[in-house]
């Protein structure tokens, strides 16, 4: 039956992506399935996608009409339903925890990096551990992975700021969201705005203190600040905050964050395709000064 209402709501197609995903796989529609849901018929279906492209929308073209859709190209996804829907269809699809708009992405790598610079600020550094590894690998370089591989696996990280953002959201897919909030952050390591080496900065700098001390590295004659025993060096604060236009300010979590947000704002890669290297430097700096709170 073809709904005569203006902007038929998404929610059947928010029941039918929890339905496919409760059978333990991720889900996936195909255009003619997303018509059926919607209610929409085929006159109308193709005539909204054909005008959508005369106007020269950016992700909706006539490839939309058979094409297939899942989390693989999901703002093109949210960009047909949309068309349909009304505007109000984004918002909807995000409370299901389907589909996160930039702000929100944002939100889920400041959790990810703040649970990453807890982490690191609780640890203290297993120097018979490390010491087994250097002697083992006889390389400072492949001792360190090894060691941050045993003491904070990536998944491992992932999960836990995953669980937490969630755990602040009320989701209507829960399980969804948690599974998509996953993806999302792998995804940031696949794009390089999320690095190892710049998340663990700090982490590196005390093994390379040890591995130097036991005669595996060369730490370097550096001048250190009031926090040298957290192995965080003036020169690399001061990097930090001057890619984060922070110098001369008292540091605090919530300057932090809100600054972070600012930034990124201007630099995340989907808003500005020319901000990847920035987006880069500022998620290393904000991961570096988190670490020295």
């Amino acid at each position: 039956m073809v709904s005569n209402l203006k902007h038929p709501c998404p929610d059947s197609i928010i029941r039918k992506i929890d339905e496919l995903e409760g059978y333990g796989k991720s889900w996936s529609l195909g255009a003619a399935e997303i018509r059926d849901l919607l209610g929409v018929s085929s006159e109308e279906f193709y005539r909204r996608i054909y005008q959508a492209e005369k106007r020269d929308h950016p992700l909706v073209s006539l490839a939309a009409a058979t094409g297939s859709y899942s989390q693989e190209n999901i703002w093109e996804f949210v960009a047909l339903v949309e068309l349909f829907c009304g505007v109000e269809a984004e918002a909807r699809l995000e409370r299901a925890g389907i589909f996160f708009s930039h702000p929100e992405q944002m939100e889920i790598l400041g959790v990810f990096l703040q649970e990453s610079a807890a982490a690191l600020r609780l640890h203290q550094v297993d120097t018979e551990q490390f010491s087994a590894m250097l002697q083992t690998f006889g390389r400072f370089e492949r001792a360190r992975d090894v060691y941050i591989g045993e003491y904070f696996p990536l998944e491992a990280l992932i999960d836990g700021a995953a669980t937490v953002y969630c755990d602040q959201r009320n989701f209507t897919i829960p399980e969804l969201a948690r599974a998509n909030v996953k993806r999302l952050l792998r995804f940031f390591f696949q794009k390089h705005v999320l690095e190892i080496g710049s998340i663990f900065a700090i982490l590196n700098d005390r093994l390379l203190r040890e591995a130097a001390a036991q005669g595996y590295a060369k730490a370097g004659e550096r001048t250190r600040d009031e926090r040298a025993d957290a192995g965080i060096s003036s020169p690399q604060l001061q990097r930090a905050r001057k890619a984060m236009n922070l110098e001369g300010r008292t540091l605090s979590l919530g300057l932090l964050k809100s600054r972070y947000k600012r930034l990124m704002k201007i630099y995340h890669p989907d808003i500005n395709p020319k901000g990847l290297h920035r987006c880069q430097e500022i998620t290393a700096a904000y991961s570096l000064l988190l670490s020295s709170l």
